[in-house]
């Protein structure tokens, strides 16, 4: 008879207690497998902000952890205070100019920065103005800061630079256009956008906090942008006083696209936003045509979330004793999934699958699951790390059968699938994992994304509704609120390959991460 694997109550794994234990931007990065990140790994006196682009926020964005770009959900719960010792103490007496040069010369080398324009951009732009709080060494630091904190969570900061370079050469801003920026942040973004558009051109950004408005306008005029102009409402609303725009850029992640925003981006013009797909956000560009919007580029990131009428809160839960579970349906399974973790784990070896796989997974089972644990308190490693929260994440399935609910967890440090409860879920999985040894789902940057508004003409027989046509093979059609999303994994025709665009990472970097993008606003 065979023998019943021994079984423990599962608890997150206490990391080691040494110097060169993985901060928590490297345990991400580790369960995501390569992606690429616009928010790259924070110095060890701020590793809470790899959790920006994920948390139920608006206003702060940083590459995510899903194998591209995937999803976090854990915001730190206080600002760190400065270290003299590292290189970004105040007593760094580098001059600021310096220091803005070295960081565009790390993104031209690590083949983030091509653009031209977005280059002169980021050299004329002053960032430590719209980080006064900060030091010049950490505002030209290639991270994200946080810069504003509501119930231990942050709600907006200034992107990290190399995801703001990426979104910006995916607009293709130009001379003289108009453009609307969802989420001001620290209003960084907004001058930059400002130096693209030139003096014939026109930049609103809104945001929905008067404060973070407020201090944005202050920096703009500080730094001498003051034709920058910032509204402060909500920004599923956009501003309709300045449409037609040529390009809307979202710097807040967004599970969907606002009527609004559609209908104030001019014909043919460019909409980008942080979309949740799947497991994480990731970076599209939209051209608006024919009455859709059909993606031209994307890559992975992570981001603070949209609030205002289109927050999507349900996607977060609390786990109480756990930490915060991500999700499509995170609130509504949300107590199966607590009360499963009181169970025992039965143990299986497992290859942890790539940032792909984990989407593709994602985008087919809605009882895709992120669990995000904090470091268990008492332990030494905890009391020494007493500024920072170390967090562990780990990617699964939750799904119920006719043994009951159950959950699969992929090991984040090991390559095992920890398994609660019944047996669903691990066979959906075992079944996703011989579809994808027959066909490997192509990288994210490689696929492609058709969105289309829901709300349509009565349905004619030579245009009839979406529901009524089933998708294209390899394609998983994504129902949204306003929008729905045909998005497309299969790789490509080889003869087509050559010519799809395939953006390198935002940051240049494959870390072991998941989703985290780039900061609301800049």
């Amino acid at each position: 008879m065979e023998r019943e694997p021994d079984r423990a109550p599962y608890e997150p794994p206490p990391a080691p207690d040494t110097p060169d234990t993985p901060d928590a931007t490297e345990r991400a990065a580790q369960v995501l497998g390569k992606l690429p990140l616009a928010f790259p790994a924070p110095p060890p006196q701020n590793p809470q902000l790899l959790l920006l682009a994920a948390a139920p926020v608006e206003d702060g964005a940083t590459l995510l952890p899903t194998a591209s770009s995937s999803l976090a959900d854990s915001a730190p719960s206080a600002p760190p205070p400065a270290d003299p010792g590292k290189p970004d103490a105040p007593g760094d007496a580098t001059p600021p100019e310096v220091l803005r040069e070295r960081l565009v010369a790390l993104l031209r080398a690590q083949g983030v920065l091509h653009d031209a324009a977005v280059e002169r951009a980021l050299l004329a732009v002053p960032r430590h103005l719209f980080l006064p709080e900060s030091s010049p060494a950490e505002a030209y630091a290639d991270i994200a800061v946080a810069t504003h904190w509501e119930d231990g969570l942050a709600v907006s900061s200034a992107s990290q630079p190399a995801i703001v370079a990426f979104m910006l050469e995916q607009s293709q801003i130009a001379p003289g256009m108009r453009v609307l920026e969802i989420g001001a942040g620290t209003g960084y973004n907004a001058a930059l956008l400002s130096e693209l558009v030139g003096p014939n051109g026109s930049v609103t950004t809104i945001d929905i906090d008067p404060q973070i408005t407020s201090e944005a306008s202050a920096h703009l005029a500080a730094a001498g942008y003051p034709s920058a102009h910032v509204v402060t409402g909500d920004g599923a609303v956009g501003w309709p006083l300045g449409a037609p725009y040529d390009r809307i850029e979202l710097t807040v992640g967004a599970s969907d696209i606002a009527p609004a925003w559609f209908a104030q981006l001019a014909e043919g013009g460019l909409l980008t936003l942080p979309l949740w797909v799947g497991a994480s956000d990731v970076s599209v560009a939209f051209r608006k045509s024919d009455g859709a919007l059909v993606s031209e580029s994307l890559t992975p990131c992570g981001f603070m979330r949209l609030r205002g009428q289109e927050a999507d809160a349900e996607k977060w839960a609390p786990l109480p004793g756990y930490g915060r579970l991500g999700g499509a349906r995170a609130s509504e399974v949300a107590e199966n999934v607590a009360g499963l973790l009181r169970t025992r784990a039965r143990r299986r070896f497992w290859r942890r699958p790539d940032y792909a796989a984990l989407q593709a997974l994602a985008l087919r089972h809605d009882g895709f699951v992120t669990l995000w644990t904090e470091r268990p308190p008492g332990t030494a490693t905890a009391r020494r790390a007493a500024t920072s929260r170390r967090l562990r994440m780990r990617f699964g399935l939750y799904a119920e059968g006719v043994d009951g609910p159950s959950l699969a967890l992929f090991g984040s440090l090991f390559p095992q699938l920890l398994v609660f409860g019944g047996e669903e879920a691990e066979h959906l999985i075992a079944a996703e994992t011989d579809r994808w040894r027959e066909r490997r789902p192509a990288p994210v940057e490689q696929w492609r994304i058709i969105a289309r508004p829901i709300a349509r003409p009565i349905a004619t027989p030579e245009s009839p509704h979406l529901a009524d046509v089933p998708p294209p093979e390899g394609t998983t059609r994504l129902w949204r609120r306003h929008f729905v999303f045909d998005v497309t994994t299969d790789p490509p025709p080889r003869h087509l390959a050559a010519d799809r665009p395939n953006p390198a990472s935002p940051c240049g970097l494959r870390l072991s991460l998941p989703p985290s993008g780039g900061t609301v606003g800049g």
